[in-house]
């Protein structure tokens, strides 16, 4: 499994660390803030990973306040995918 909403990465191209705002797809990472960023995860590494809690929260929050946004679509679809748990938003 990669990424996840929640996770904090290092982005190592601008050497900055993003709260990702959804999980990885496609092997890309997008982060919280503006302007949206889309970036390769193979180019990040993780620092603090997200609680299950905490990535359900997040996605919620994404996909209410970003719901135009590319982010915002990924986290709502995300949060409605079901686990192997059978529970929709923990994967």
């Amino acid at each position: 499994m990669g990424f996840r909403a929640g996770d904090v990465i290092h982005h190592a191209p601008s050497g900055e660390e993003w709260l990702l705002a959804c999980d990885e797809e496609r092997g890309e990472v997008i982060c919280c803030g503006w302007p949206e960023t889309i970036a390769k995860a193979t180019d990040c590494t993780l620092v603090t990973a997200a609680t299950a809690e905490e990535r359900a929260a997040l996605l919620a929050r994404v996909a209410k306040s970003c719901a135009g946004q590319l982010r915002g679509s990924r986290a709502a679809r995300q949060l409605a995918a079901p686990s192997p748990s059978g529970k929709g938003g923990e994967s």
